[in-house]
């Protein structure tokens, strides 16, 4: 479990992991006038980057295999 440092200031509050702005599930900035930003490890990110690199996506093995430039064989 991720163990989140949380800051309230008058303006804003932002969330840290291990010194860094950092967030997976939302903003890493919530802003009082209701403006947000998205940071992973410390870098900003858009909304639709950030949801990009963090919303689950679905894939077929055919899909996967092109997406790595590569065949894959799963062990059991």
């Amino acid at each position: 479990m991720k163990e989140y440092t949380v800051k309230v200031y008058k303006d804003r509050t932002e969330w840290y992991l291990n010194g860094k702005r950092h967030r997976e599930d939302g903003p890493a900035i919530e802003y009082a006038d209701g403006s947000k930003s998205w940071y992973l490890n410390d870098k900003k990110y858009t909304e639709a980057e950030f949801l990009a690199k963090t919303t689950v996506q679905e894939m077929t093995m055919k899909e996967l295999c092109k997406e790595l430039g590569r065949t894959i064989k799963i062990k059991k």
